[in-house]
Order: structure tokens, then C-alpha cells, then sequence
């Protein structure tokens, strides 16, 4: 991708002569500015510029600035021109960007066919995402954590099949197809309650999952209603009286500890989670959310413990690796934190996850504490040595 610079420097003979033309009509900056954004842009490859268009864009733009300046340089006598490092300049207002952007709108049809395409991924972005979403929320929570990935990824697809978006949008190579399917899975993450749902629901039934004992089930029961509804300190009675008649029922201890930490009590949650486990030591819920209770009580070190103990009865839940990362994170081990969340961000790949997209934006995350800390060649060593490749400026 050429950079501004270059940019510049390709548009130097065009700016010059437009300086002259724009000093003797005396033409406003926005205007000057829409001029040179709309010739910038027509001068690249069309294929080129839909694929980088933001970036095409942005180089473009501060060519305009540029050349709005010079355009206003008094000939008789010397003036500073001063751009910032972002293409910017404090002489050129957001107003005046405003001004130019529309005059582009009317005016530069190379701009006005970029912005209607980019609407019209946008549309069909949303209306796959939704689709996916309607589809996910179908999906049990009482299946493996394999099928549901599986599940999620075949309603992905399908909305995207559903929607005509290769058609209309022209997707025509691979790339580009899994960089639109990558865009859902980042929406969903944002958006999609039922993904959340779905994904961190463990209702896979096991011997003691549910108790055999109908006023404990009763109980429960009405547990789970409270709860729909917001009202945890009623649920909280519910799950109390259920454990109290059956203390082997794991469903209830867990949604107890859930309850317990929804009205911030850690240390009640915990005691919750620890029964669960006693009964059920590869019971994932309690494993994962006994160490999420400790983070909230700022103790790192037992969250490691747990997330490790996670780890070790599921080493290919991605949770697991992808919890541990943010509890070494705030415990301030960036090297362990990056290594964690690689093999979160691979495992959530395998599976087709959308939480990939979240796996990402830790490791970008993490980069800025690298800087901070002038680490970055640690944090490039890492990445090699694991064959993750990412943008780093």
C-alpha cells in the first residue's frame, strides 16, 4: 500500500499547477480539497481501490489538505505549512471535510460508486448477521461445545447463501468471501445475545446434572424463572432451597454460584462452585466461572489455578486459554498473556468460532502494553515463533 507520502508525492506536479488555478479563481479549501480527493482517486486501479478503499482514501485526503494549504500561501511573503502525523492540519476544520464530502457526493462519481457499495455491504452485512443470530438462537445449549461451534458456523453460511450477498456484492474470490463471513462473526460477537447464550451455556446433561427429587426440581425450576427475570435475590432463595433438599443436584449449585456473583457476593459463588465440583470435578462451569469469581476478587493467582484446572479436563476449549490470557494480562505477565491467548485464537479458528474475532482484539490489545513497556521485539518474536502474522505498525 503506497502511504501518504507517496501519495503526495505522485499528485506534487498536479497540486502545483492546481495552486496557480485555484490562487487566481480564488476557489474555497473544500472545494480545492474535493477536487484533488476526486483526481487522487481516479488515478487508481478500480479493483485496487475497492479493495483499500478507506486506505485510498485517507491518502487522498491528505493530499487535499496539502494542497488546500498551498493553494492559500501568500506568494509575497513566506508562510509555514503544517501537517500532522495523521494527514491532518489544524488549518483545515472538520467543517471544511464536511463541506468537501458532500461536494464529492454530488460531484465525483468514483467516490459516489465507492460510498454505494460500501452501503450496500453494509446492508447485507446487517441482514446476514441477523439471520445468523435467528438461526443460533435455535441452537441447544444442551450440546457439546464441538456441535455447537459447528451448528454456529452452518448458520453463518447459510444466512449468507440465504441473502444473495455473492451475487450482489460481488464475491468472487475466497478472500473476499471470508473476509465478508469474518465480518458476521465480528457482528454477531458485538451483537448476538444468543451467541453468548448458546456459547457459554453448559446444559450437557451428566448423572447429577438434575435431581430426581421433585420439590428440588420444583425449586430449581422457579430458580431459573426469577432469574429470566432479573430478580436474583428471589432465584437465590429457589437455588438455596434446592441444594438444601438435594445436595448432589449440580445444575443448582451452579446456577447458585451464577446468582451469587450476579449480586457481586465472590465469595459465596465460590464456596457455590466448589460443591459443584466436589460432585462433578470435570463439570465445565463451575471449573471456568470459580476462576472469573476470583478475578473479580483480584486474585490472579487462583484465577491461573482454575483456568489451568480447565485447561487440563478440556485442553481443547478454547475458554480455557482464552481466560487464562486475560487473568496473566491483568496480572501484568504480557509474555504468558500473548502465548495464551495464540492458542485461543487457534483453537477458536479450528472450530470455526466467531470468538476468533475476540482473540484478535486481545493480541492487538496486547501489543500497545508491549509498546508501553518496549517490548515489541518480544512480542514479534512470539508471533514468529508461533506463525501468527499481525499488522504491527
Amino acid at each position: 500500500m503506497k502511504n501518504a507520502f507517496t501519495k503526495i508525492t505522485f499528485l506534487f506536479f498536479f497540486l502545483m499547477a492546481f495552486m496557480a488555478q485555484a490562487q487566481e479563481e480564488k476557489k474555497k479549501k473544500e472545494e480545492i480539497m474535493a477536487t484533488i480527493i476526486c483526481e487522487c482517486l481516479e488515478n487508481e486501479n478500480p479493483k485496487k481501490l475497492s479493495k483499500n478503499f478507506d486506505d485510498k482514501f485517507n491518502d487522498c485526503y491528505t493530499a487535499s489538505v496539502l494542497g488546500a494549504l498551498i493553494s492559500g500561501v501568500p506568494t509575497d511573503k513566506d508562510s509555514t505549512i503544517t501537517i500532522n502525523s495523521d494527514g491532518s492540519s489544524d488549518q483545515i476544520t472538520e467543517k471544511d471535510k464536511k463541506k468537501a464530502l458532500k461536494i464529492l457526493e454530488k460531484e465525483c462519481e468514483v467516490y459516489k460508486n465507492q460510498i454505494n457499495k460500501g452501503n450496500e455491504y453494509q446492508k447485507y452485512l446487517v441482514n446476514s448477521t441477523k439471520e445468523s443470530c435467528e438461526c443460533i438462537n435455535e441452537i441447544s445449549t444442551s450440546i457439546s461445545l464441538d456441535e455447537k461451534n459447528q451448528l454456529i458456523s452452518e448458520c453463518i453460511t447459510q444466512s449468507v447463501s440465504a441473502s444473495n450477498a455473492r451475487k450482489y456484492l460481488d464475491l468472487d474470490t475466497v478472500e473476499n468471501i471470508k473476509a465478508f463471513y469474518n465480518d458476521i462473526q465480528r457482528q454477531l460477537v458485538n451483537e448476538c445475545e444468543a451467541l453468548k447464550k448458546i456459547t457459554f451455556s453448559n446444559d450437557e446433561e451428566k448423572l447429577y446434572s438434575y435431581s430426581s427429587n421433585d420439590k428440588a426440581s420444583d425449586f430449581y425450576n422457579k430458580g431459573l424463572a426469577a432469574s429470566e427475570k432479573g430478580n436474583y435475590e428471589k432465584a437465590l432463595k429457589f437455588y438455596k432451597k434446592a441444594v438444601e433438599i438435594d445436595d448432589k443436584f449440580v445444575f443448582a449449585w451452579d446456577n447458585l454460584g451464577r446468582t451469587y456473583r450476579e449480586l457481586h457476593d465472590y465469595d459465596k459463588a465460590i464456596e457455590a462452585y466448589k460443591n459443584s465440583i466436589a460432585i462433578d470435578s470435570l463439570n465445565r462451569t463451575p471449573l471456568m466461572n470459580i476462576a472469573v469469581a476470583y478475578n473479580y476478587k483480584n486474585d490472579f493467582e487462583s484465577g491461573e489455578y482454575w483456568y489451568n484446572k480447565l485447561i487440563d479436563a478440556y485442553p481443547k476449549d478454547p475458554e480455557g486459554y482464552y481466560g487464562l490470557s486475560l487473568t496473566y494480562m491483568r496480572n501484568n505477565k504480557l509474555e504468558a498473556s500473548l502465548n495464551s491467548v495464540i492458542d485461543a485464537y487457534i483453537l477458536y479458528k479450528e472450530s470455526k468460532s466467531p470468538y476468533t474475532a475476540d482473540a484478535e482484539k486481545v493480541m492487538q490489545y496486547l501489543l500497545t502494553l508491549f509498546k508501553e513497556q518496549d517490548k515489541v521485539d518480544s512480542f514479534k518474536k512470539i508471533c514468529k515463533d508461533r506463525d501468527i502474522e499481525l499488522n504491527i505498525d
